[in-house]
């Protein structure tokens, strides 16, 4: 007889009431900031870290599920995914787990690699479902009542498949986890991703457990390395996710929706910061738990604090708290929140998230290039976007993107606002830049689009800020891209490139956050008397941290003023100098304290004036 457990997406598709059915399977990411520590994993009652090799007296098993010849045993390395979808399109293996122990090697199971016959694999064209186990000896958990799997994986994947962990205590008759969590199609997992599987029920003061992992697949891959098996603490909470709110703020099966970046105030004003969390009892006993959130301004002071109800939760449970009261800033500036849980016996670790309250600039990405999205391509002009909520009608006036180092100079691009239909998500056209030609000092920075004339975006709408491209012999232009994406908020549309099996014109979300931001206002350049001067000024890069570079193409071998100003309109930093054509003027901020400044620049022409973020 065969036991199935489905944990529902794992730990996200859970109620917000108290008492809930319990998931077996917890799913972690690396905490960002720890301020206070849980009670963490003992010493192990059994172990293995691939130190040396696939271990002997454990099994593999495959089988081609599609009835071809290509086959996928799980194997021990030190290198990624040698599949043609990896970063490297199979000429090179990709990289390896970010595992704690992946330097001695961990465990791959390669599908993407088995079914592609460029580099060696038999099945041809066609990509083939492969069976792929392994199995471990029989492990002696005698005496021990209350046990937990735990162990670290990355993987991705395609087509709903499940990622199983199966126990057995006779290797006939199993009982099936699901472990691939919130995870959806061509998507990610973190790297690495913790779990922790309560297999007490099964294994539980058992002389002989057997665990076996695998799936069924057709592409990507799957790593797991760092297994152990402990005795279930007494008192043990983990915060799984924290966010700071935003927009969609209610976890769905998809996991929380990012929390803005960069958030206007008046959006802030009319859509205040929410803290929620995920909190999972992890011990063998009940615990009456809370959630705690604090928020500490740009210069380290304490401006705002919370607590959730109190909820019990009992032993393997899962649940969303909220905090009582939510944050409005009374000024601009970087906030960071510390969020953490804690109950009658113990406490978990803090994930740290910040966002910086702005004038004027809405962005979701994490200001990190990563890697990008072309829109210039040989087979056609693709259109890569990003999903805004409005909270508070403002005029936009310009969108920035930051420019791929892979782009050439001379490629053309432009900016395009979609507003999207709330009833079929149908994306509306409805304005867009003129044609923006990629210069050299464009790459590798942020190139601003003004949308002439502004245009008025409605409260409770959502729109999309994006950047087109043109087909190109040459692939042109790309936009980078920061941060994961929550599902169906970030898109790119198909124009003749063939990217998925959808026709042409068609749009496919995408799992990374976009390098593409709204202006509201006058954002960029302001109180210029002469448009040509301010056309002669390149600042970059914006944000920063350490220094800013500004390029005075000027025509005049005259003297020039530059200033900084805070947001009380102080002016902090000033200097004069004489200057001529390609004049490259470096400031050094690394004494501005965090936050948005005004940059003056100011000669007999006219005055240049850009916001600057340091972060």
């Amino acid at each position: 007889m065969k036991k199935t457990l489905l944990f529902l997406a794992i730990i996200f598709s859970v109620s917000l009431m108290a008492q809930q059915n319990s998931p077996d399977a917890i799913f972690t990411g690396k905490v960002k900031k720890q301020i206070q520590t849980s009670v963490k994993s003992q010493t192990p009652i059994w172990s293995e870290d691939f130190g040396n090799g696939f271990p002997s007296g454990w099994s593999t098993y495959t089988n081609n599920a599609s009835g071809g010849i290509a086959t996928c045993p799980w194997k021990h390395s030190f290198v990624g995914s040698w599949g043609y979808w990896n970063s490297n399109q199979g000429a090179s293996a990709s990289s390896p787990m970010n595992s704690t122990t992946a330097s001695n090697g961990f465990l791959l199971s390669d599908p993407d690699s088995s079914n592609h016959w460029n580099y060696g694999q038999p099945s041809g064209t066609t990509y083939e479902y492969i069976e792929s186990y392994f199995t471990t000896n029989a492990i002696d958990l005698s005496g021990y009542p209350n046990v937990s799997l735990e162990f670290q994986q990355t993987f991705r994947f395609n087509n709903n498949l499940n990622l199983k962990v199966s126990i057995s205590t006779d290797s006939m008759m199993w009982t099936d986890y699901s472990v691939q969590g919130n995870a959806t199609n061509n998507t990610q997992s973190p790297d690495p991703q913790y779990v922790s599987l309560n297999i007490s029920s099964v294994a539980g003061n058992s002389s002989t457990v057997y665990v076996r992992i695998g799936w069924e697949a057709r592409v990507y891959y799957w790593m797991i390395d760092d297994m152990q098996i402990i005795e279930t603490p007494a008192n043990r909470l983990e915060l799984l996710e924290a966010n700071h709110g935003g927009w969609h703020t209610t976890p769905t099966t998809q996991g929380f929706a990012m929390g803005y970046k960069f958030y206007p105030m008046n959006q802030a004003i009319a859509n205040p910061y929410k803290f929620e969390g995920v909190v999972a009892n992890l011990g063998a006993l009940s615990q009456n738990t809370r959630l705690n959130v604090e928020a500490f301004d740009d210069i380290g002071t304490s401006v705002f604090s919370s607590t959730s109800n109190d909820t019990m939760l009992f032993t393997m449970d899962t649940n969303i708290f909220v905090t009582n009261n939510t944050f409005t800033p009374t000024n601009t500036g970087m906030f960071d929140f510390y969020t953490w849980s804690t109950s009658d016996s113990t406490g978990t670790d803090t994930i740290s998230t910040s966002s910086i309250v702005t004038d004027s600039i809405m962005g979701r990405d994490f200001n990190d290039y990563q890697s990008y999205w072309r829109v210039g391509r040989s087979c056609g002009g693709m259109v890569l976007g990003a999903y805004y909520d409005i909270y508070d009608t403002d005029d936009l006036t310009s969108i920035s993107a930051y420019i791929s180092p892979i782009s050439v100079p001379g490629a053309q691009i432009y900016a395009v606002v979609f507003e999207i239909d709330a009833a079929g998500g149908t994306k509306i056209w409805l304005t867009q830049s003129d044609d923006h030609m990629i210069q050299s000092a464009d790459l590798d920075n942020w190139v601003t689009f003004e949308i002439p004339g502004g245009i008025n975006l409605l409260a409770g709408t959502t729109y999309m800020a994006a950047i087109g491209g043109y087909a190109h012999p040459l692939d042109t232009s790309a936009i980078g891209v920061s941060g994961d994406a929550w599902s169906s908020t970030c898109y790119i549309q198909d124009n003749g490139c063939n990217i998925g099996s959808q026709g042409f014109g068609d749009w496919y979300w995408i799992s990374k956050i976009p390098m593409i931001r709204m202006n509201f206002g006058n954002v960029w350049t302001t109180g210029v008397s002469d448009d040509s001067f301010a056309k002669k000024i390149i600042v970059y890069p914006n944000p920063t941290s350490n220094q800013v570079t500004i390029d005075l193409n000027n025509s005049k071998n005259e003297k020039i003023t530059i200033s900084f100003k805070n947001v009380l309109g102080q002016e902090i930093f000033v200097r004069q100098k004489v200057v001529s054509i390609n004049t490259k003027e470096v400031i050094d901020i690394t004494a501005f304290a965090k936050g948005i400044y005004c940059l003056e620049v100011k000669n007999s022409e006219g005055t240049f004036l850009q916001k600057i973020i340091v972060e």
